[in-house]
């Protein structure tokens, strides 16, 4: 009966726990939580019976949050750093000058209410959004929305749109642009779903 209540309350501790890293916004990109919370929001990559690893990109593009801003709008934020800076030589990849994500089946430009990027997650830069062609690179040649904020060597970068539609989350395609060495290339992250 003992061990029935301590495993009991193991498994409430972890519900508790990835709930609350799903909520919680730390600042240190190395900070328990904040891996726990990549690994959540990254399982639409596997489905849901299994929880992923990261996108699969030589960059660490995550969706981390999810918040339903209370006023019928959602603001979604992903956030992206370079795990091995370099000059794109000897397995290093170069900073990230921008990246695009498709909004997905569900999603269309006139569900985007506002975007934003940052450097800190503290100060945000807003943008209009726009769904057109990326002409800056080759490796995608369809209408997508381009967040124009890279990374700089091994710092995290922050981006965000809100959206007025509840929808859920599904893997969704996404290319992303750096120098020469490194080029452009599509990845797959956590984005817009069906409600």
């Amino acid at each position: 009966m003992r061990r029935k209540l301590t495993a009991i309350g193991v498994g409430v501790a972890l519900l508790m726990t990835v709930f609350y890293a799903c909520k919680k916004d730390t600042k240190s990109p190395d900070s328990k939580l904040d891996k726990v919370s990549k690994i959540v929001a990254e399982k639409c990559l596997s489905g849901a019976s299994s929880l992923a690893t990261q996108s699969t990109t030589p960059y660490n593009v995550y969706l981390y949050k999810i918040t339903d801003n209370g006023d019928g709008t959602y603001t979604w934020e992903w956030r992206v750093r370079n795990l091995n800076p370099g000059n794109g030589t000897g397995g290093t990849v170069q900073d990230l000058s921008h990246w695009d994500i498709s909004l997905g089946d569900c999603v269309t430009i006139a569900d985007v209410v506002s975007g934003a990027t940052s450097t800190d997650g503290v100060t945000w830069n807003p943008f209009t959004p726009k769904f057109e062609v990326d002409k800056s690179q080759s490796c995608f040649t369809d209408k997508i929305l381009k967040f124009d904020l890279g990374t700089t060597g091994t710092d995290i970068s922050y981006y965000r749109l809100t959206i007025n539609k509840n929808v859920s989350h599904t893997a969704v395609t996404g290319i992303y642009k750096s120098g020469a060495n490194t080029g452009c290339g599509s990845l797959e992250t956590c984005g817009f779903g069906c409600e």
